[in-house]
């Protein structure tokens, strides 16, 4: 009896192991980020691409709409507490929304006013325009009636001199980081939209270099733009005909250069070609690689 108590015990462990291991098993080999994973043993060819989009170019500007710019969106996400944002395309940092706020804080530079002339009476506000272009005279100031007055008139004063938070549409860089895959299975190619990244421009920052704002998952944005009748991809060609967000990166309505293919180094094309005209040509040069490769993977 004990020798059949410690089989039993054997059998028993086994088969929850083998149980372990098939759930572990199952979920092997997908990738958490993908809207519409691919099994890692169905995927034949796989390339890491980096994409700019300059939100001010025509064929980009339906993303870049007054009022509706897609970097607006995302925005109003974070505030909202409704996305997630990243420290990078890597997406394993998360930023704090007093982290984010900050990113979105230009200052200024230098020039106009100090503070200690602007909490003396200087500026646009103590003089009138007499019509002809020029400041009339100096109208006298209404003094404050509550402490609500004059925290709110401290706090003008504070934002004036150190700056102020950026616009929307001050916000026209992102970076879409995506995986080429050929399926094996279905015998066809998929991009597969990792992450977005806004960039804050070079003119937009404190030492006049390029910096991230945040980066988001993809999947989650996904299901943030469908939920958001207002996500639209402006159709200026048919105004009944607006597309959702998510519908117009389905349907690549997008212009892209690739700056950078996964590598070894790790390093952006024009790192890789030492001038931004061999990186262009090495990019257009990529797309029709791609293009190709698809063409001719079944050809014998």
């Amino acid at each position: 009896m004990k020798k059949l108590s410690i089989l039993t015990a054997l059998v028993s462990a086994i088969a929850v192991s083998n149980v372990s291991l098939a759930q572990e098993k199952s979920d092997n080999g997908i990738n958490p980020l993908s809207l519409r994973p691919i099994h890692e043993s169905n995927v034949m060819y796989k390339l890491t691409l980096w994409r700019r989009l300059d939100l001010n170019e025509k064929q980009n500007q339906p993303l870049f709409s007054k009022g509706n710019e897609i970097t607006k969106h995302l925005i109003d996400g974070v505030k909202a507490g409704v996305l997630e944002p990243f420290d990078n395309d890597s997406l394993t940092q998360k930023i704090t929304l007093e982290d984010f706020t900050k990113r979105l804080y230009k200052k200024f530079e230098g020039g106009g006013l100090s503070k200690e002339e602007i909490e003396a009476g200087f500026g646009a506000e103590n003089s009138e325009d007499d019509g002809w272009g020029g400041g009339g005279a100096a109208t006298p100031k209404k003094e404050s009636t509550s402490q609500e007055s004059a925290s709110t008139k401290t706090n003008t004063v504070a934002a004036a001199s150190d700056g102020y938070e950026m616009f929307a549409n001050e916000f026209y860089i992102i970076e879409i980081k995506e995986d080429w895959i050929f399926d094996k299975q279905r015998s066809r190619q998929y991009f597969d939209i990792q992450s977005i990244t806004v960039k804050i421009p070079a003119e937009g920052s404190s030492d006049g270099l390029e910096k991230v704002l945040a980066s988001f998952k993809y999947k989650e944005l996904e299901s943030y733009f469908r939920l958001n009748p207002n996500c639209i991809w402006y159709n200026a060609a048919n105004t009944a005909q607006h597309k959702n967000l998510a519908d117009a990166f389905e349907l690549r309505l997008f212009n892209g250069r690739i700056i950078k293919k996964s590598n070894a180094l790790n390093k952006y094309l024009d790192q890789v070609y030492k001038s931004p005209n061999e990186a262009l040509l090495k990019s257009q040069q990529l797309e029709y690689e791609l293009m190709e490769f698809e063409n001719n993977l079944w050809e014998y």
